[in-house]
């Protein structure tokens, strides 16, 4: 039920990180991968990479905060690929800013790409998935955006909470499409975007950091039909720091 032979799949941010590891994951399940970023360079490695393995991926360039570039990536695919299957929406930068210290710029900066472009990108998939009546929208959250502030600056916990509100409410509309819609919150992960912050494994309760592919397994567990029963729903990949009642 896991196998994703014939099925397309957008991972935004694909060039890098989480995004990679998606990629890379989706693509070893049988998925013609296109690892979106605004990072061309980086996600012609990840496509390159994966090619070497034997997998199918490919490389676009994208700017989530920008709605045009999105419909062109969308369209893009639509026409090289036939179908759209599968998005992940990983994209988003991180910002340790304190309170104190934020600004209207860096506020607004956040929200336009973890949150708006989050939203983006899934309104403009919908009507390739609308038309093939299935679909699966994997969109990456935070354990700030559930427990608020932690080791991230305001802007980004409230960008990825709102990210968790835009999942329940795509997964209400989207059911009768035949579209599933749920979410991944990584906990204290290890890439090159969270080095040097300072993180640590005191308080997991298994006792280390996680890693990209511990995040992208839960995503492709979402994205197959595995998943066949699940949307509007939350997968935790924290090693146990946070445990919900």
């Amino acid at each position: 039920m896991g196998n994703l032979d014939g099925r397309t799949a957008i991972v935004t941010g694909g060039g890098s990180g989480i995004g990679r590891a998606c990629c890379e994951v989706l693509a070893e399940h049988g998925a013609e991968v296109v690892a979106a970023d605004i990072n061309l360079k980086g996600a012609a490695e990840t496509a390159e990479k994966i090619q070497a393995s034997g997998g199918k991926a490919w490389a676009a360039e994208v700017n989530i905060a920008e709605e045009a570039s999105i419909e062109n990536l969308m369209k893009q695919v639509h026409e090289k690929s036939g179908h759209i299957d599968i998005l992940v929406n990983c994209a988003g930068i991180l910002d340790p800013t304190r309170i104190p210290d934020m600004t209207v710029e860096r506020w607004d900066r956040m929200m336009a790409i973890n949150l708006r472009g989050t939203f983006l990108c899934s309104q403009k998939v919908l009507p390739y998935m609308e038309k093939e009546k299935k679909g699966a929208i994997v969109n990456i959250t935070s354990q700030a955006g559930q427990v608020g502030g932690w080791k991230a600056g305001i802007n980004y916990s409230a960008s990825k909470g709102g990210i968790l509100a835009v999942t329940k409410a795509l997964a209400r509309y989207c059911g009768p499409l035949g579209i599933r819609v749920n979410d991944v919150a990584p906990g204290q992960i290890a890439t090159a975007m969270t080095a040097g912050r300072g993180d640590t494994p005191e308080g997991i309760a298994l006792g280390r950091l996680g890693t990209a592919v511990d995040v992208a397994n839960a995503v492709y567990f979402l994205a197959s039909d595995l998943s066949s029963f699940c949307t509007g729903m939350t997968i935790d990949v924290n090693g146990g720091e946070f445990m919900r009642s």
